[in-house]
């Protein structure tokens, strides 16, 4: 088995639309009027949208920064994979959207490469949640995290969980509530929270698991793939 020790947290829509409703409302309170939201895909396409539909705009547009591959895994420094459409944001006010920084890397690259390569008017930047380890001070927070946890969110619960599922299982198997302890014990994922939050989809997570080769059953449990 991998060695991973490290916090998760689930995070569930209505918790997430809240942080929206309370971006938005700072954006407003602010009096800062963007033309358009750049979404930093994939993370900050849900709450993106969101805003626009808070704040009353119809142009949104996406940026792909590559910096996480895989579950609290990073690569090398970010770079840009899918950069803004030509003429876009040239002239118009920006804001930058995402829905976590903690490195503070993605988003200082992506207002750098709006603001060197588009000519736009003003950029300012918000995000859901903002860890105190980051280099980048966001114009508009949700929340401030003082402790650092890996945020599973609504819209990559099976991507995050089929990741963690392959790092607890190994050679030998595991019924569900070994999966089930296994997480608890090495990302904190709290059983009652979980069902809470994500309520009867561990047997999802399990057979996407092994569809996507990461899992197979065997030995009255499952095995690393």
């Amino acid at each position: 088995m991998q060695e991973d020790h490290f916090k998760c947290k689930l995070t569930t829509w209505d918790y997430i639309y809240d942080l929206c409703l309370d971006v938005a409302d700072q954006v407003k309170d602010s009096g800062y009027g963007p033309d358009v939201i750049v979404a930093l895909a994939r993370g900050g396409w849900f709450p993106g949208r969101v805003l626009c539909d808070l704040l009353g705009l119809d142009d949104l547009e996406s940026l792909k920064i590559e910096h996480y591959v895989g579950t609290a895994r990073t690569g090398e420094d970010p770079h840009i994979r899918y950069p803004v459409a030509p003429d876009a944001v040239e002239g118009k006010d920006v804001l930058v959207v995402d829905d976590i920084t903690d490195t503070g890397k993605s988003l200082s690259w992506a207002v750098d490469h709006i603001e060197e390569e588009h000519s736009p008017g003003r950029v300012d930047t918000a995000v859901l949640q903002f860890l105190e380890s980051s280099t980048a001070s966001p114009g508009y927070v949700g929340e401030v995290l003082d402790e650092w946890a890996w945020i599973i969110y609504p819209w990559n619960f099976i991507e995050d969980m089929v990741d963690l599922v392959g790092r607890v299982l190994g050679d030998e198997p595991l019924d569900m509530g070994g999966v089930r302890r296994e997480l608890r014990e090495r990302f904190e994922l709290d059983g009652l929270w979980f069902e809470v939050a994500q309520p009867n989809r561990m047997e999802e997570v399990m057979e996407e698991a092994e569809r996507r080769g990461v899992a197979t059953r065997g030995g009255g449990g499952w095995l690393r793939a």
